[in-house]
């Protein structure tokens, strides 16, 4: 199964200070086994968000040790236009660009799970089909 990390999974686990780092380094036990991916907008937010040097490091180090991978279709055209669709759809909820690829992901990759503390995934966000995006931590 291929895991799809969302930004505030990354900021918490580099960030020991973050109120969720205690709950993502629990769900990181249980999912360290799987495939994990990162778009570039996640890592990108993250490193805005990660504003200490050692901060960044740590998530250099954790994105080496866990092997994480780029989202391959990012650069594809048509990705960046289902994107531009599903944000236009969820526009009155004010999603980002980092939403909208994980959100697309998720319908591209149907065995992907999102990872993510972000209360829209459970809400409000679906797949471009319009059913729920699987998330890595409904996984017992």
């Amino acid at each position: 199964m291929i895991v799809l990390l969302d930004t505030n999974v990354l900021v918490a686990l580099c960030d020991s200070r973050d109120r969720l780092h205690p709950r993502a380094r629990h769900d990181l036990d249980r999912l360290s086994r799987r495939t994990h991916v990162a778009g570039s907008a996640v890592l990108g937010e993250c490193v805005h968000l990660l504003e200490r040097p050692d901060q960044r490091e740590r998530l250099a180090r954790l994105v080496a040790a866990y092997a994480i991978q780029p989202l391959a279709a990012e650069g594809d055209l048509e990705l960046h236009a289902r994107v531009h669709r599903w944000l236009a759809r969820y526009a009155e909820h004010d999603p980002d660009w980092a939403d909208g690829v994980l959100a697309v992901a998720a319908t591209m990759l149907p065995r992907a799970r999102v990872w993510t503390y972000d209360r829209e995934f459970w809400t409000t966000w679906r797949r471009e089909d319009g059913t729920r995006i699987p998330l890595a931590n409904d996984i017992g």
